[in-house]
């Protein structure tokens, strides 16, 4: 008695390249070769008269099933319903290949979780379908499985997130360590080709060059100038010599990079900074004395002028100091050398007067 093979939908109820023994992705031609083998091989006038009845009926039905599973592969009639059947077969292989891919990478921690979850939905399944007690109708409820089901299978897709994450962010921070590491000993050059032996430095010539340093990994010449290039040192402590070593030439500059550069840019600025605040402190006093200085010498070249003496003549003499230089007594504490001058000549003056 033969069953159909096609439901109300159009699609087979059976897989119907395993029924005819061909792979999914068997062409029409070995499709054809494989019906007529199975097909000599079923059909019933091909039977000795020794079967029995039932033997007949099943070999009746395979025979069916493999006449319309080759019509179902091939015919026109099935090229809509074949079409849908062949994209349903390629997700179902993609969805395989994932599951299989998760197998491998997932902890038996979480393959007990999974086998746990397919566990209570067979029980939620097979205590719907069947006729038990109403005890074991609590023990099985089908709406507190299906909850505890979508609970579990929530958390292990925050769990598979949460690796996710942590994995990417893991590769993020390798991949900055290792960009921090190779920048650490990186140096950048700079040249001026007039400078230069035939006015061009090569990465061979470079190489050379800053073999004097250490082990160089690999030179990068960079911009369109030809004044310019990038040199990876196998050691970091390499880039520190070569720094200090051009630091004063007017041949060529080396300068850090990454890291090192912001911290040797820090420094600099640091010092800037000091050497300003000095300044600020002391510019009220220092420009006071400096333009008491200068009108002192040039009131003394206005009198010399005046006297007729030579103004290029070598004066072997050393100049006066001004301020003076005052007695370090109490009376002159907290004072400053004018405040201190202008006390002396007001003694001085109420002596004479």
């Amino acid at each position: 008695m033969a069953t159909s093979f096609i439901n109300k939908d159009g699609m087979p109820t059976k897989d119907p390249y395993k029924a005819l023994g061909v792979a999914s992705t068997a062409t029409d031609t070995e499709i054809k070769k494989a019906y007529r083998q199975m097909a000599l091989k079923l059909h019933p006038d091909k039977q000795s008269g020794t079967l029995t009845d039932a033997e007949r009926e099943d070999l009746d039905r395979q025979f069916h099933i493999v006449k319309e599973a080759r019509s179902f592969l091939l015919d026109s009639d099935h090229a809509q319903a074949r079409q849908k059947y062949k994209k349903n077969l390629a997700s179902e292989r993609v969805r395989l290949a994932e599951e299989e891919r998760r197998d491998r990478t997932m902890s038996s921690r979480r393959k007990r979780m999974r086998e746990e979850l397919n566990m209570r939905e067979r029980m939620a399944k097979s205590a719907a379908s069947s006729t038990v007690s109403s005890d074991e109708k609590d023990k099985f409820d089908v709406d507190r499985l299906r909850r505890e089901g979508e609970k579990l299978r929530e958390e292990y897709s925050k769990r598979e997130a949460a690796v996710e994450l942590a994995r990417k962010q893991r590769m993020a921070v390798e991949r900055a360590a290792k960009k921090l590491d190779k920048d650490d000993r990186q140096v950048r050059l700079k040249w001026s080709r007039r400078k230069v032996s035939g006015g061009v430095h090569t990465r061979h010539s470079l190489t050379e060059l800053m073999r004097e340093f250490g082990s160089v990994d690999s030179v990068e010449l960079l911009g369109s100038k030809g004044n310019s290039a990038l040199v990876t040192f196998a050691d970091a402590s390499s880039c520190k010599s070569c720094v200090d070593a051009y630091k004063m030439s007017d041949a060529m500059r080396a300068s850090f990079v990454g890291r090192r550069k912001v911290d040797d840019n820090v420094h600099i600025d640091q010092s800037d900074t000091e050497h300003t605040r000095k300044r600020a402190a002391e510019t009220t006093i220092e420009r006071t004395m400096r333009q008491a200085a200068e009108r002192e010498k040039l009131m003394r070249q206005m009198e010399m002028e005046e006297a007729g003496e030579d103004m290029t003549k070598d004066d072997d003499s050393k100049p006066s100091a001004f301020p003076p230089v005052f007695p370090l007594i109490s009376e002159n504490e907290g004072l400053t050398p004018f405040a201190i001058l202008e006390r002396y000549e007001s003694s001085v003056m109420d002596r004479i007067t």
